[in-house]
Order: structure tokens, then C-alpha cells, then sequence
């Protein structure tokens, strides 16, 4: 046997070997990258991936990875989206969608487990799950594994930040010589008002003090201390709020109020559209809602009711005399995104979700483009009069610029 030509081979092999990974510096520069990657994105009804998003074209720009959507615009309903999905013989390299629902997925097959491409390829998404544990359950499977990378509205501190909040006709105010409720009949008085003395000068009493979106009369009932759903009592113990002595005062209450027409006649039945329909033909007077996107509408209505000033006021105090508000930012946004049985490749895929949730992502996600979106002033990210001058409110505008619900943390700064 010629050992010199053997031992010759292997010191060949190891420099070859050698060669290789110090040309690659580790095993992940190794990783195919694909050009593009398809994905699943239809939610809330209308919200659907639109290739040309400015946002997520300059992600392309920095990951070198482009998303292609699946989902036809035509489908207005995100559920019949979803289903359609699902029946394809191939699924899109990521899913996008509701996280009770991609969990049903996972334990269906359809999503891979991450753990393990978590632990190789995404340092921004460990330290995420490190930071806010609430993530990482909501991720894991009864299995053990993580399936998907859901998202949160805000920073792990910002979560007792009020989400919603009360909105009055400041120029009725003005018009009726009033001050802004600071208490639960204070703020009834303002509303009988509303109905009485005609603020809107149409000589019509058409004026809708109170009116809601959606969930009735469930916000209102903080004014009296008393709530529908199940919540912990002063004495610590949980408690349906319907069996309640409180809420069937308030009950006995709102009930009077109704009849004085002070709340919407159609506060059950008005739906969605409710804010748009009664703020632009100007009579609406009062509402509680959520404060990103009722912000927007003075500039909304400017020609539609001229001088529109609905404003935000600190909540009336209740019966007991307590400020407080009770939607408060939730921790978690409930959307996420996986990575599909089907995708060819799960290491680059990982590696751009990894991107959303390092700075420069979160950065991107919660103010756009810079240059474009905004600008750096003394340090601080300011929005561009561009995007503060649309007539459609910055945050309508900026989910159409990309700035949707995935797998990052956004920021309240950017709102």
C-alpha cells in the first residue's frame, strides 16, 4: 500500500476543506438565496399583499429577497382567501394569517417547525422571544415547537398604553357655550344638548349624540363601573360583569338615555361604517374608539362638514369618580407568518423574518422609508408633510404604503 499517496490525498482534502469554510467565514453564507419568495396575505377583508408596497420593496432592496402575493384581489373576504389557499396543490413559501388559525395549520402539517432554524439563523427573533415571553407561547404548538413568528403592536413596555378613547364634537362645544364633560352627568348633559339645541344648524333635530362602530354599548359601560364580559371584581375573584349589580344599573341607565335620544337608534345595527356615515354628513356628536385611525377624521371631512374639530378628551370620570380606560394596547396584534411545508427554502426564509425584527426592520416597519416616509431631524424620526398631509389619516395611508401586522414589534412613535 503507497501511504505516501494516501497521506498526500488527505493533506490535499483538509486544505480543500480548509480553503472552503475560510473563503465562507461560517456555515450560513452557505444558505440558497432565492430571488423571490411567494406569500399567502389576506386579512381584516381587505388588507391583501400588494407587490408594489414601498415598504416591503425595500426590503427586497436590503435582503435581496422579493414577495410575490398569491391572493386575488377580487376575493374581498379573507376567510374564502384563506380556504382557497389551502386547496392549492402547492402552498406559498409563507403564510400569513390569524395565529389560533396558522396554529391549526401547523398541527395539520402544513407549517415546519422553527426551532431549530430559530437557533441557527435568527438572532433578532431569539431576542425577541427572550424579551416578550407572551411571543413565544403564542408561537408554541402543544408539541413543543415554534410554527410561526407572530407580532406585537408595541414595545414590551408600551402594553398599559390606552388604545381607544372618548372623541366629541369640539365645534359643537364651542358653538353651544359648553365645556367638555369631566364627569358621567356632565357628559350627559353635553349629549342632551347635542340632541336639543341643533349644533349642526340644519334645523333638524337629526343630531346623533352618542353613536359606535361596533360592540354597542360595551365601552360605555365603563362610565358606570360595570362591564359585559368576565373581569376580576374588587375582591380579586372573576366575575361574569352581566351578573353584576353594576351593570344592571347602568343597564337601567343607558336605557334612559336611549329614550332621551342621546344614544344611536341604530348603535346595534349601523355597523363599520358608522363613524364615516355620521361624521361626514355631520351628525355625529361623540364616540369611543380607537385613537390611530379616528385622529384622521377633521381631515377626512374637511369639505364634507365644514369645521369638523372631533377631538380626544380625557375620559369623563365614572360613577365612583375614577379616570380610567379600559382598552389598552394589547401586547400581541393576533396575526403572524410561517414557513409552508412546501418552501424550498426555510434558512433564507428565516433569515428575512430575522431582518423584520432587527432595528433596521422594526425601523422600516414602524416609519417607512426614509427619505421617503420620513426624516431624521436632531436625532428624532419625523414624518415627511407627505405622509402627514394625506387626506386619508397617516395610518390609512401608511398601510397602503406596506406598514401592516407581521412578525416585528411596532412602535407607538411611529403612530
Amino acid at each position: 500500500m503507497n501511504f505516501k499517496k494516501i497521506t498526500s490525498l488527505v493533506i490535499a482534502t483538509a486544505m480543500t476543506v480548509a480553503l472552503v469554510s475560510g473563503c465562507s467565514g461560517s456555515t450560513t453564507s452557505n444558505i440558497e438565496t432565492p430571488e423571490e419568495l411567494t406569500i399567502h396575505m389576506h386579512f381584516f377583508d381587505y388588507c391583501v399583499y400588494d407587490d408594489e408596497w414601498p415598504l416591503f420593496q425595500k426590503a427586497a432592496e436590503i435582503t435581496g429577497i422579493k414577495l410575490r402575493g398569491t391572493v386575488s384581489e377580487t376575493i374581498s373576504n379573507s376567510g374564502q382567501a384563506y380556504s382557497t389557499m389551502l386547496v392549492e396543490n402547492t402552498l406559498p413559501d409563507i403564510i400569513h394569517y390569524t395565529t389560533p388559525t396558522l396554529m391549526t395549520l401547523a398541527k395539520d402539517g402544513g407549517l415546519i417547525p422553527l426551532d431549530d432554524l430559530i437557533d441557527k439563523h435568527a438572532p433578532n427573533i431569539k431576542k425577541f422571544f427572550e424579551q416578550c415571553p407572551d411571543a413565544r407561547i403564542s408561537a408554541t404548538a402543544t408539541d413543543g415547537h415554534i410554527y410561526f413568528i407572530p407580532g406585537s403592536l408595541s414595545g414590551i413596555d408600551e402594553r398599559a398604553i390606552p388604545a381607544k378613547g372618548w372623541f366629541i364634537r369640539q365645534d359643537w362645544l364651542d358653538k353651544l357655550g359648553l365645556e367638555r364633560p369631566t364627569t358621567v352627568q356632565e357628559f350627559h348633559d353635553v349629549l342632551l344638548a347635542f340632541k336639543q339645541r341643533d349644533p349642526n344648524g340644519n334645523g333638524a333635530a337629526d343630531e346623533i349624540p352618542l353613536f359606535k362602530r361596533a360592540e354597542g354599548i360595551s365601552d360605555i359601560l365603563q362610565l358606570f363601573d360595570a362591564d359585559n364580559g368576565w373581569r376580576l371584581n374588587k375582591d380579586g375573584k372573576l366575575v361574569f360583569g352581566q351578573t353584576e349589580q353594576a351593570y344592571k344599573n347602568a343597564i337601567r341607565e343607558l336605557a334612559k338615555w336611549y329614550k332621551e335620544g342621546i344614544i344611536d337608534p341604530e348603535i346595534f345595527s349601523r355597523g363599520q361604517q358608522a363613524r364615516d356615515q355620521l361624521l361626514s354628513t355631520d351628525k355625529g356628536g361623540c364616540t369611543h374608539d380607537w385613537f390611530s385611525s379616528t385622529a384622521s377624521y377633521n381631515d377626512k371631512f374637511a369639505e364634507n362638514a365644514p369645521g369638523l374639530n372631533f377631538i380626544p378628551i380625557t375620559p369623563p370620570a365614572d360613577i365612583n369618580g375614577v379616570i380610567k380606560e379600559k382598552a389598552v394596547r394589547g401586547l400581541m396584534h393576533g396575526m403572524a407568518w410561517g414557513i409552508s411545508k412546501d418552501n424550498k427554502y426555510p434558512e433564507a426564509t428565516i433569515k428575512y423574518f430575522d431582518f423584520w425584527l432587527s432595528e433596521e426592520g422594526r425601523t422600516l416597519n414602524g416609519y417607512g422609508v426614509e427619505g421617503l416616509h420620513y426624516n431624521v431631524v436632531d436625532g428624532v424620526k419625523v414624518f415627511t408633510n407627505t405622509v402627514l398631509s394625506v387626506k386619508e389619516g397617516v395610518s390609512t395611508y401608511m398601510r397602503n404604503q406596506g406598514q401592516v401586522e407581521i412578525g416585528t414589534v411596532g412602535s407607538l412613535a411611529g403612530e
